[in-house]
């Protein structure tokens, strides 16, 4: 119904028009589960700048699905719940002649549903028993009692089965008969992967099947919720979290020896049931060992960027093996043991650079009391290049049961080459400016020492700066691990930076010679952080900068060469805008990529 109910204009940006577009679907698709959402409740889940074009596709949806179900809808019951929206509602009712169009009468067995039930988003501990539930629908053999979860592709509700009287979860697609082809596809694989999975730690599927266009399994209802909710408490007992990652470990192996591949290995896909043990789920992602690309398109990201492996967040770039899960299984130990994933940034694009680029900080950093052998199995599982990881999830079950049972584990200590590279990945802004510093400092000692006139003051002076170059560097890489200070630690860095060449040119009276490219290396460096403002920040700080050596070195003594400052002041301007304009591009692109579903 609403797939074209509205089209990109030009007042409305392609992306926004798409957002709102998928907000009308599911809105719609939820309606004819009978679960009667609300306006409120969409227009809270959408972005702020949506909101003005969203409400009155909503309000008109709502107002044609109402009579469609033999309801009189009135102005004057808009008008009392979204006084702020009156001239958008009497544009609706004084058009709504034309907008109705004839629809399909909703299913007998869709029954009503109050508002204040359909529009609680999840099930807490604070609800009644299922026993004690309203029913919010009819759904074939499934009476739907509540939503317990809603993910990128799917919604899990807790139904009861009627035929079989238990209380099961049943799980759909969002989009329902508006899926694609794609989404049909990996739902199907899920429902046939957990189909043929009998294992005590997968969550077993009793039925799948098909009712009024949609596609729909139930699986059996795990009480006491994902190891993401209960994460604290198991981060608290080392050998706990072991004996946990062990036992999911050995669930993933029987899944790889039966031919699937998870992919999508995290705490939210982890369910803890009230004996405290584990039950995979959520096989959406999942991946038959032999195969072909046939639900995975060239280059496409699928999974959860913060515990993707790096092969898989290269986007089909190396072909997956079962050391994937491997990394997944290490991602969920890291989190229960630091109590947050081994990379997580601000924006998808930035999360998944940490996890193709950088090196997880040690556990041991994060909570000294942990065990170093517990640690070393964690990093092994990290580890980028699929082939130094534990071959196979069952490899590091079994060394997990070593390290229960007091034993030495097969992951071994790091060498001196690991170390360093471990180090290179883990903090690569302080890496890059120790090499550089270094660098200069070896090219400065040979030309000291094959120049025809030597001034070893100065000469010392300028290696005493690159000195307090090094240092200045690594104090604010120890204080940039405070993520919360991330933003003002960049910005001083960088203003220390600049600062600090202009002293390397002072020093050397060298403003006349090439190290003043050293300013442009600097701009250019600094878009690295992904950020415009900073890229500004240090473009302006070493215009001001030079332009007052500038002024001042040619105050004292008129240059002898043709040189002309404004022309390299220009140059330090455009090499900021080109800079600037590639990461504000590459934000733009990331911010769209990430509305979009990923997996």
């Amino acid at each position: 119904m609403s797939s074209d109910r509205l089209e990109p204009s030009r007042s409305i940006p392609l992306s926004q028009s798409r957002r709102i577009n998928e907000a009308c679907e599911r809105f719609e698709a939820d309606w004819r589960l009978g679960l009667r959402p609300e306006i409120e409740a969409a227009l809270a889940g959408s972005l702020d700048r949506d909101r003005l074009n969203l409400f009155p596709e909503l309000l008109a949806l709502e107002i044609e699905l109402r009579q469609v179900a033999g309801e009189r809808p009135e102005a004057t019951d808009y008008s009392a719940r979204f006084p702020e929206w009156a001239a958008e509602i009497a544009r609706a009712f004084e058009s709504e002649p034309t907008r109705i169009s004839p629809r399909p009468t909703v299913e007998p067995t869709q029954a009503y549903v109050p508002s204040t039930i359909a529009a609680g988003p999840s099930r807490n501990p604070d609800h009644p028993e299922v026993d004690e539930l309203a029913p919010l629908a009819q759904f074939g053999d499934y009476v739907i009692l509540d939503e317990i979860a809603r993910g990128g592709m799917g919604v899990v509700y807790r139904a009861r089965q009627v035929s079989a009287n238990r209380v099961v979860a049943l799980k759909m697609i969002r989009a329902g008969r508006l899926a694609s082809p794609e989404e049909l596809g990996r739902f199907r694989l899920e429902a046939e992967a957990a189909a043929n999975l009998d294992h005590p730690h997968i969550v077993p599927i009793f039925d799948v099947g098909e009712h009024l266009g949609q596609l729909y399994f139930s699986m059996k209802l795990v009480e006491g919720g994902s190891l993401a909710r209960r994460l604290e408490d198991c981060g608290r007992d080392p050998l706990g979290a072991a004996r946990l990652v062990a036992t999911v470990a050995q669930a993933v192996e029987y899944a790889h020896r039966r031919g699937f591949w998870h992919r999508d290995l995290k705490p939210a896909n982890i369910l803890i049931d009230e004996s405290g043990r584990p039950h995979v789920t959520d096989f959406g992602l999942a991946k038959r060992v032999k195969e072909d690309q046939s639900l995975t398109q060239s280059g496409a990201i699928l999974g959860t960027p913060s515990y993707m492996a790096p092969e898989q967040a290269a986007g089909g770039k190396q072909p997956l093996t079962a050391a994937a899960d491997v990394y997944g299984l290490g991602a969920v130990l890291y989190e229960i043991l630091t109590g947050r994933p081994p990379f997580k940034a601000e924006t998808v694009r930035e999360t998944i650079f940490l996890v193709l680029e950088s090196e997880p900080l040690p556990p041991s950093l994060l909570r000294p009391d942990l065990p170093a052998d517990l640690e070393r199995v964690c990093l092994k599982c990290l580890e980028k290049n699929p082939t130094s990881r534990y071959p196979t999830p069952k490899a590091l079950a079994d060394d997990l049961d070593r390290y229960l049972r007091g034993e030495g584990v097969e992951a071994g200590r790091p060498n001196p080459l690991q170390i360093l590279r471990r180090w290179t990945r883990r903090e690569p802004e302080l890496v890059s400016h120790l090499g550089g510093l270094a660098t200069m400092v070896l090219v400065t000692e040979y030309n000291y020492r094959t120049a025809s006139e030597r001034i070893s003051s100065i000469h010392y002076l300028v290696q005493a700066i690159f000195l307090l170059w090094a240092l200045v560097s690594w104090g604010f890489q120890q204080v940039l691990r405070q993520p919360r200070w991330g933003e003002v630690i960049r910005l001083a860095w960088s203003a220390a930076d600049v600062v600090l060449m202009s002293a390397i040119l002072i020093s050397l009276d060298a403003l006349e010679s090439s190290l003043v490219v050293g300013y442009a290396l600097l701009i250019a460096a600094s878009g690295l952080w992904n950020s415009v403002r900073l890229v500004w920040f240090t473009t302006i700080l070493a215009m001001i900068c030079y332009a007052i050596l500038a002024v001042d070195s040619y105050a004292l003594h008129p240059w002898v060469h043709r040189q002309y400052p404004n022309a390299f002041l220009a140059a330090l301007g455009v090499t900021g805008f080109v800079v600037a304009r590639q990461v504000r591009r590459m934000g733009t692109l990331s911010r769209y990529y990430e509305q979009r579903a990923i997996g």
